[in-house]
């Protein structure tokens, strides 16, 4: 296994060194975990919302990343006309994400603006700001060479401050929405070199959820992409079974294919798990990567109001 954690950390070198770029964890729920991915979502459930999870990818592998986060947004309660439709969303987003000898974990505070653009359509639109730390633990390294210039010391940490702007569009039966990742194109002075630079990572992401008689289905997509990179294409089937309990398949172009579910219980409380395969020659050296989501909402699921979207609840 000593191999692939040589290759991992080759990988992390070769990205920030000559990309001049810092990759961004990802994440199989998407839709269940918008909010990690898009601002806008804040605020845009009535209740105060908590919600934590953990992915372990290519689990057992040496060096493997791994990424834990938590997050709550809720609605600024602001007085206003009975006519305003408007409202404003306020919330945190915390992440931990840990490759190898390196971890970088992001504190941000979200604030965001939801209005009607028509009868049935919404718009909003937000921001994430706080700082990123970057850190790395030289002593988890076995160098060929004792005074790599890459490396300097037994470790080094940085804090930046950054930026991510999100928009999304819902209707009761479908959405669409744009965020953009790491604003402040931050540099990272950790290794060495003056060239490690942090790129925006784009998202696109749409669905719509198809009402079948006995459940809803809901395809969606995600485009991810990042300067100097390969674009990623994460596509979602999921079935609605019924007001409880969701199934659902998943497939990223580069390297998976998984399977989800999601469940509701305790009128409260919501569970999401993920397992994806992988399909790329990783898989040699482990092919299982696991995903877990909790959230918790102030307001019961069984109490009865027509839910409009994000992001079906």
């Amino acid at each position: 296994m000593r191999f692939y954690y040589y290759i991992f950390f080759g990988m992390l070198v070769f990205w920030n060194s000559k990309t001049k770029a810092q990759q961004a964890p990802q994440f199989s729920q998407y839709i269940f975990n918008y909010y990690a991915i898009n601002p806008a979502m804040a605020g845009s459930k009535s209740c105060l919302n908590f919600t934590i999870g953990h992915r372990n990818q290519w689990l057992q592998l040496d060096g493997s990343p791994e990424t834990s986060f938590g997050s709550f947004s809720t609605e600024l309660k602001i007085k206003s006309k009975p006519s305003n439709r408007t409202k404003h969303g306020i919330g945190m987003y915390v992440e931990n994400d840990a490759i190898g000898p390196t971890a970088k974990t992001s504190v941000n505070l979200a604030y965001a603006f939801h209005l009607p653009i028509s009868r049935e359509i919404n718009a909003s639109f937000g921001i994430f700001a706080g700082i990123h730390q970057f850190k790395l633990d030289a002593s988890k390294i076995e160098l060929a060479e004792s005074n790599d210039p890459l490396i300097n010391g037994s470790g080094n940490t940085i804090m930046v401050p950054d930026f991510s702007p999100g928009m999304f569009l819902s209707h009761k039966n479908w959405f669409a929405g744009y965020s953009i990742k790491q604003l402040a194109r931050n540099k990272w002075k950790v290794t060495g070199s003056d060239n490690s630079r942090n790129r925006w990572h784009h998202y696109i992401v749409g669905g719509k959820r198809f009402d079948l008689g006995k459940f809803n289905l809901i395809p969606s997509a995600m485009l991810k992409y990042a300067a100097f990179s390969r674009p990623a294409l994460d596509i979602n089937i999921i079935a609605e079974l019924n007001r409880s309990f969701d199934i659902g398949i998943g497939w990223r172009n580069q390297d998976q294919i998984g399977a989800m579910l999601k469940v509701k219980f305790l009128r409260f409380l919501t569970l999401g798990y993920a397992y994806d395969y992988t399909t790329s020659k990783l898989r040699f050296g482990s092919a299982n990567t696991h995903e877990v989501i909790i959230s918790v909402s102030a307001c019961p699921h069984d109490r009865g109001e027509v839910y409009q979207c994000p992001i079906f609840n």
